[in-house]
């Protein structure tokens, strides 16, 4: 079983992800400041989703993408987090 990467790197990959592929050229953000700001929209977001899925192999479920889950690069890392915390602990009771 692959390592469970940490909130830093979730964060790390979001927000890489966010600056390459979301944002205009020298947008600046930082891990707390509220993504409505800058413009994420649902959109956004599903290609936000699908980044993760590929990058770190979870679907974040439906109930967890909340307004406050959503919110932050730091809020939707803990979000992911979870994500991939859960998959694990019932990959290990499988």
């Amino acid at each position: 079983m692959a390592p469970v990467p940490g909130i830093d790197e979730i964060r790390l990959g979001l927000s890489g992800f966010l600056r390459d592929e979301t944002f205009a050229e020298g947008v600046t953000f930082d891990s707390a400041t509220p993504l409505a700001s800058l413009g994420v929209d649902s959109m956004a977001l599903v290609q936000v989703l699908l980044f993760v899925e590929r990058r770190f192999g979870v679907e974040v479920p439906d109930a967890e993408l909340t307004r406050a889950n959503t919110a932050t690069v730091d809020a939707l890392a803990l979000c992911i987090e979870r994500a991939i915390r859960q998959r694990a602990e019932a990959a290990g009771r499988g």
